[in-house]
C-alpha cells in the first residue's frame, strides 16, 4: 500500500473511531424520549389496556400482565429521566407511606418501577396492578374495620309491641355504604325514621321521617367520619350536622354526637 493510502486508512479509521465516540456519547447522554408500548389483557369479563412508557431504543426483555422489563443500552441518567417524565403524565396516589402512579384513562396502576445499570446495558421494569391500588387498599382495610362493604347497617328493624298490645316508639335508622371507582369516593346514604303507633288502634304504625341524607365517608382509626352532601328530608326539631362521627365497634357504628337525642338515647347501627 502507498504512502498515501496509509494515510487515507488512518484518516478513515479516526472519522470512524470519532463517529462511534459521538455516538457512543449520545446515546449515554442524549434524550430520544419514549414510545407508548400497548398490552391487551382479558380482566374479569372486559378489556383491560396497559400502556406503558418505555424508553427508545429499547428491547423486550419479559412480559405479562403483572409485570414488565425491557433492556436498553443508553445511559441509566437519561433513561431515568425519561421513565421518569412518562411517569409524571400519570396520577400520582399515595398510600403505605408510597407514591404511585395511576393510568385513569386505562385504569392500572405502577406500584414499582426501576432503572438499573448494567455492564452493557440497564434493565428498566415496570409492576402493575390493575384499577387505582390505593383505593383498593383502602377498600379492603374499610372492609375489615367495618365488617364488610357494600353492605347495610340498621337499627330497629323489627318492630315490637309490649305486654299489654301497645306499640312502643322506635327510631329505626339504615346506613348504606357503597363505593364510587370514578371519583375514588366511598358513598353513604342514611335514613332515619320515628314509628309510633295510632293512638287509636295500635295495630297501625305512623311514620316520621327524620332524616334522609347522602354523601361520602373516611375512616380514621376507629373512627367513621360521615359527610352529608345532601339532605333531602330534615325533620324541623333536630338539627343535622354537616358531619356525623361514628365509633367503630366490631363491626358496629355507635353515634358519638347524638343529635337525636330528643327521640333515642343511643345510636347504634349493626
Amino acid at each position: 500500500m502507498s504512502v498515501e493510502g496509509e494515510r487515507f486508512m488512518k484518516k478513515l479509521i479516526l472519522i470512524i473511531f470519532l463517529l462511534l465516540l459521538i455516538i457512543f456519547v449520545f446515546l449515554k447522554i442524549g434524550s430520544l424520549g419514549y414510545n407508548l408500548k400497548s398490552y391487551t389483557y382479558d380482566s374479569d369479563l372486559k378489556k383491560q389496556s396497559i400502556i406503558l412508557g418505555v424508553p427508545k431504543l429499547s428491547v423486550m426483555g419479559k412480559e405479562n400482565d403483572r409485570s414488565y422489563s425491557y433492556k436498553n443500552i443508553r445511559g441509566n441518567k437519561v433513561l431515568k429521566k425519561e421513565v421518569k417524565n412518562y411517569l409524571n403524565t400519570l396520577k400520582k396516589i399515595y398510600c403505605n407511606d408510597t407514591t404511585y402512579y395511576y393510568d385513569k384513562d386505562n385504569d392500572f396502576t405502577i406500584i414499582n418501577y426501576s432503572v438499573k445499570n448494567n455492564i452493557f446495558y440497564n434493565t428498566i421494569t415496570y409492576d402493575v396492578r390493575y384499577g387505582n391500588y390505593c383505593f383498593y387498599k383502602k377498600a379492603e382495610e374499610y372492609s375489615k374495620k367495618m365488617g364488610g362493604m357494600l353492605s347495610k347497617h340498621s337499627m330497629g328493624n323489627s318492630i315490637s309491641l309490649s305486654p299489654d298490645k301497645e306499640f312502643k316508639p322506635m327510631v329505626r335508622a339504615l346506613f348504606t355504604d357503597g363505593l364510587d371507582e370514578d371519583s375514588g369516593k366511598f358513598t353513604a346514604e342514611l335514613v332515619i325514621e320515628y314509628l309510633t303507633g295510632k293512638p287509636d288502634d295500635w295495630r297501625y304504625v305512623l311514620r316520621k321521617d327524620l332524616e334522609k341524607s347522602s354523601g361520602t365517608y373516611e375512616i380514621k382509626g376507629d373512627k367513621l367520619y360521615y359527610t352529608r352532601d345532601k339532605i333531602i328530608v330534615s325533620s324541623e326539631d333536630i338539627i343535622i350536622p354537616k358531619t356525623s362521627v361514628f365509633k367503630l365497634d366490631d363491626g358496629k357504628l355507635i353515634l358519638e354526637d347524638n343529635y337525636l337525642a330528643s327521640y333515642v338515647d343511643m345510636v347504634v347501627l349493626e
